[in-house]
């Protein structure tokens, strides 16, 4: 299952139309969306609006394949469990958010085995025909640096201090 996310604070209509189109043509490979407070009703998706945390959660960990905007929740927790995330950045100039910081947090992720990043609809269903492959739990020894670096963006996510050493 495909579990798609674009957050609780803005809809992402230019990423869901295109998952739902992919999806349209791929009728073997479910997809579940959360829309957010959006207009447009998905043709050949499972949607909701909202979920609640456990909901997110449970889609989350029955996924084989996230696909997202760029929110660092979806992103930490891609890094957590290994998935495989598909991320399209939200762009300032089609309004679909208020600055370009989505471009600059993908970018620094650019390079992550189990993340692809993709600006179109083109890129989206390339990605979606040959998505990234899933990687080891954080939680392996193999992750130790990784597990390091989501700790430290969790603390500063949640407005802890981060301190070097």
């Amino acid at each position: 299952m495909i579990f798609a996310t674009v957050g609780t604070q803005l809809p992402f209509e230019r990423l869901m139309r295109a998952l739902d189109d992919w999806a349209g043509m791929h009728p073997e490979r479910p997809v579940v969306m959360q829309l957010s407070d959006s207009d447009y009703r998905p043709r050949h998706c499972q949607f909701v609006a909202y979920t609640r945390p456990a909901e997110w959660e449970q889609y989350f960990n029955e996924a084989d394949l996230v696909v997202s905007h760029a929110g660092m929740g979806t992103i930490l927790k891609s890094l957590e469990l290994g998935k495989p995330l598909i991320m399209m950045p939200r762009l300032a100039a089609l309004g679909e958010h208020r600055n370009d910081h989505q471009m600059a947090t993908s970018a620094r992720f650019d390079g992550y085995s189990n993340i692809r990043i993709v600006n179109d609809s083109i890129e989206l269903t390339a990605a979606l025909n040959d998505p990234p492959a899933a990687t080891l739990p954080v939680d392996s020894k193999e992750n130790v640096n990784l597990n390091a670096l989501i700790g430290a963006l969790k603390q500063f996510v949640d407005g802890g201090v981060i301190k070097n050493g």
